[in-house]
């Protein structure tokens, strides 16, 4: 049933949610986290490979600045590439975890496939919507600092100015917290509602008006909840390699360390897009009547 929700009812519906289908949500998002990895593989060999034995013979033989040079370009290339593809590649996890949570919370039957599908489609747009997010938060801060700068140099005292920088950090943070808590549903309606980079960020910062402290409550929850899981893995792993006195013992508790902490990303990435998703449908119902709307949708048609 819809109705207006608590910070703790949303998380509840959260873990309710992601109960429903477990294996569904993992799997959404450790093949997108497969995939990145492929991915990186295939450009490595792509960037690297052609000229590695090239590398290797001229290094030992006759090292000269272009060679150096050459290298350098290379990394440049294969961080550009990479970052671009691991930006995409996880838009397009999250537009898949949001459209499987949403159909879950309405109670309707959702596919691995349909929701791969469906994230491919809204990737595009949710990348550049996570692009003008960023750009607006770029701009926030270079506009607080300038402004600040103008008033330090201004005052011609060394006191003021470290006041003045002092505050203009602490009005940017606070800016940003308002930005990202006007913002934080964008995803959601980029793939739930189709909409289109600019739109789903207006409409989201209308949905999010009167309910950014509720917002930010619920990402601080989650990010403790996220912070706890993984205090307490690496607390589990460094008691075991403390007490292993074995050399190879050591390397394998920090081998089986790394893979438990990838499987917990694995299995949380679900947890905040399908609170998302929560909170969304939550703000629909608070300014929308969206719970009286599918109500009325399910009443019976002459």
């Amino acid at each position: 049933m819809l109705r207006p929700l608590g910070v703790g009812d949303v998380l509840d519906r959260t873990f309710n949610v992601y109960k429903s289908k477990p294996l569904l949500f993992i799997a959404l998002s450790a093949i997108w986290y497969l995939l990145l990895v492929l991915a990186f593989i295939f450009l490595a060999v792509a960037v690297f490979a052609g000229n590695l034995t090239t590398f290797l013979r001229e290094a030992t033989t006759n090292p000269s600045p272009q060679l150096v040079g050459d290298v350098i370009a290379g990394v440049v290339v294969f961080v550009i590439i990479a970052v671009f593809l691991a930006i995409l590649m996880l838009a397009a996890q999250s537009a898949a975890l949001v459209y499987a949570g949403g159909r879950r919370y309405l109670a309707k039957d959702v596919t691995i496939g349909e929701s791969f599908r469906a994230g491919l489609s809204a990737a595009g747009r949710l990348f550049v919507a996570g692009v003008l997010v960023f750009l607006a938060i770029v701009a926030l801060w270079a506009v607080v600092f300038a402004v600040g700068a103008i008033i330090a140099v201004a005052s011609r005292g060394s006191a003021v100015a470290v006041l003045v920088i002092g505050l203009a950090t602490i009005v940017a943070i606070v800016g940003t917290f308002y930005l990202a808590a006007s913002w934080l549903i964008a995803p959601v309606i980029v793939v739930v509602e189709k909409m289109g980079p600019l739109a789903a960020l207006g409409r989201s910062w209308r949905l999010s008006d009167g309910n950014r402290w509720r917002i930010i409550g619920i990402q601080a929850l989650l990010g403790v909840l996220n912070a706890v899981l993984s205090i307490l893995i690496a607390g589990i792993f460094g008691a075991f390699a403390a007490t292993s006195n074995e050399p190879g013992q050591f390397g394998a508790a920090n081998v089986v360390e790394n893979i438990v902490n990838f499987a917990s990303t694995i299995i949380w990435a679900p947890v905040e897009w399908i609170a998302f998703t929560v909170l969304y449908y939550d703000l629909r119902v608070r300014k929308e009547a969206f719970d009286l709307q599918l109500a009325a949708e399910a009443l019976p048609q002459s």
